[in-house]
């Protein structure tokens, strides 16, 4: 069995239950399906990467499926005419409202008022802008259904031109917003939508479902960790060969410290940096805007070339790498679980060579130099402190300003 999911494109969940750890938020949406009970705006709100988007779409089938079971079960068969359409994305009645083009074939970096609202100024779009759509009976289905994500890039004038639909909205509408960042969000917008919490899905249950797609259970383990309950990053993660590759040279890294001597401790910079800027190179074009519209891949940033906010993006997911290996080292010495299993004879090597390192300060220097970094610190001034630190392998080197364990 291959470290990497042999499938580019593993198969999704097929309906509101299959998806990994959301049993509450899921128990809302399907109630108000069997109880015929729903709510004209929705908006779903949570981490990045923890199934929100995909949750969204599952919704808009359960809302339109054509199954016996849909009244019992308020969820989607995922086999119908209905079901597969939504799925395709060729469903009449439900319509992604996302970033995209513009009628110039540029990029949008903001769902702007004509996705919303018709301007009579301008040729009529193409297809219809929301409000004007909204108002025509469903095609197919039972109700009209507009997922827009992510919600918080409407800039204020197609947000109040939203308010239209929120304050009167036709019968058969349903708006669902998807949103990590609700507080951008006009307040008025936020005030008419029921909202719905995605959860950060347990470690354990983010590794199964890894698994269950055909990774190896402990490369399976070490990127649920990484992945702080948000099972998109993961599955993006475990599709990407670099992503990996670059975990096995850091912890390759990590193990060799205890060889390693102070002097060496800038080439340690250094060799960080590299993993960082090539995990940042190896993004195509396609993973980017997907990555841009969707935030569900291990590194997100500015253009691709290896730039300072591209190395700023990916830099945390490898400090963060490093940490899970002085928590081995920590867990190891006490006997607990590993991060990290398929590295624990070199764990347990490198508590035999240095059992007095300094486990504790490593964290807390490498959490403190990720929050600098975030903070736009200089990045080869914090990368330099902490393989200093490491290097030095002492619990007495003084105080650390750490950023918290963002895992």
């Amino acid at each position: 069995m291959s470290s990497a999911l042999k499938s580019s494109e593993p198969p999704a969940p097929q309906r509101l239950s299959d998806l990994v750890g959301q049993a509450r938020a899921t128990a809302v949406l399907r109630n108000a399906i069997r109880r015929e009970q729903v709510a004209h705006a929705y908006l779903f709100r949570g981490l990045e990467g923890v199934g929100k988007s995909t949750a969204a779409r599952l919704f808009a089938q359960a809302l339109n499926c054509l199954g016996e079971q849909r009244g019992v079960t308020g969820d989607a068969c995922g086999r119908c005419r209905s079901c597969q359409l939504i799925a395709q994305g060729n469903h009449p009645d439900v319509r992604l409202v996302t970033l995209g083009v513009d009628r110039q074939g540029r990029r949008r970096t903001e769902i702007s008022i004509d996705q919303i609202r018709q301007n009579p100024k301008e040729p009529r779009e193409t297809p219809r802008p929301l409000v004007q759509d909204a108002i025509l009976r469903p095609a197919l289905g039972r109700h009209k259904v507009y997922l827009i994500d992510p919600a918080e890039r409407m800039n204020p004038a197609a947000g109040n031109a939203l308010l239209k639909v929120l304050e009167d909205p036709p019968p058969h509408v349903v708006l669902v917003l998807v949103s990590s960042q609700p507080a951008a969000l006009l307040p008025t917008v936020l005030s008419r939508c029921q909202q719905v919490t995605f959860q950060a899905a347990g470690s354990a249950a983010v590794a199964e479902y890894l698994c269950s797609l055909g990774l190896e259970a402990p490369t399976a383990a070490s990127l649920a960790a990484l992945s702080g309950g948000r099972v998109g990053w993961a599955v993006t993660a475990s599709r990407r060969p670099e992503v990996l590759e670059v975990r096995r040279c850091l912890l390759d890294l990590c193990a060799a410290l205890p060889a390693m001597v102070l002097p060496q401790s800038l080439r340690l910079a250094e060799r960080i940096k590299e993993q960082a800027l090539r995990l940042a190179a190896a993004r195509t074009d396609r993973e980017a805007e997907s990555e841009e519209q969707e935030a569900d891949a291990p590194i997100s940033g500015g253009e691709r070339g290896g730039g300072d906010r591209e190395l700023r993006a990916a830099l945390p997911w490898c400090l963060d790498v490093m940490a899970l290996w002085y928590r081995d080292l920590v867990s190891a010495s006490q006997g607990g679980v590993l991060v990290n299993p398929d590295y624990a004879e070199a764990i347990q090597a490198s508590l035999t060579s240095r059992p007095r390192h300094g486990k504790e300060t490593a964290v807390a220097a490498i959490l403190g130099a990720r929050q600098q970094i975030q903070r736009n610190a200089s990045i080869d001034l914090a990368l330099e402190a902490v393989a200093i630190r490491l290097l030095s392998g002492d619990d007495e080197a003084g105080p650390v300003q750490s950023g918290g364990n963002p895992l």
